[in-house]
């Protein structure tokens, strides 16, 4: 019984150590599974992070391609802005200019009447409107852009007839020296003309 008893209580200490590396190899095993899961889960975080690192990086470097193309716009509207206010300050400056020139022609509106032949008889007053061309010859000298160009001339003829009065005219003020003759008129027509 003495031996039997012995037996017993080494199959109960083999069952109990079998049990023991039995727990021992389930924890082991669940250890492994739970470092090969870490592992696993690090390595999914590693890439997963770098994967987000690169599109953050994508994103940054499109945001300032971006920013560069808006500054770029900005400046290129600011140049443009202020050349449009250089050629607006200088269109104002052109518009003060003709205003100015403008008045000066309205202020110094008058006109140059020439006098040819006396009243005498039969002769009739006949008017010719001329205009003076850009380059006269006044015997030997050439006048060239002269400033009774914008004035207006008027040639006051005493003649007999209108043929007569545009001869003396032609004869006086020749078209070849740059004068530019109209057709002489009763000076009663001319003057209502004007009127």
């Amino acid at each position: 019984m003495g031996c039997f008893g012995e037996a017993a209580r080494s199959a109960q200490f083999g069952i109990a150590t079998l049990e023991i590396n039995t727990v021992l190899f389930v924890i082991g095993m669940l250890a492994a599974i739970g470092a090969v899961s870490i592992a696993l889960v690090r390595q999914v975080l590693f890439y997963s992070r770098r994967a987000h690192i690169a599109r953050i990086t994508e994103q940054n470097r499109e945001l300032h391609r971006k920013q560069e193309e808006l500054t770029k716009a900005y400046r290129d509207g600011q140049e443009a802005l202020r050349q449009g206010e250089v050629e607006r300050k200088s269109a104002t400056t052109q518009l003060a200019d003709a205003q100015r020139r403008l008045k000066a022609a309205k202020e110094d509106n008058y006109i140059i009447i020439h006098e040819v032949n006396e009243p005498s008889g039969s002769r009739r007053l006949f008017t010719v409107p001329m205009t003076l061309g850009s380059t006269l010859t006044l015997g030997q000298n050439v006048v060239k852009d002269h400033k009774f160009r914008t004035v207006r001339h008027f040639l006051e003829i005493w003649s007999d007839n209108a043929d007569e009065a545009n001869r003396i005219a032609r004869t006086s003020f020749p078209p070849e020296s740059g004068f530019v003759l109209s057709k002489a008129a009763p000076a009663a027509q001319t003057a209502m003309a004007a009127e």
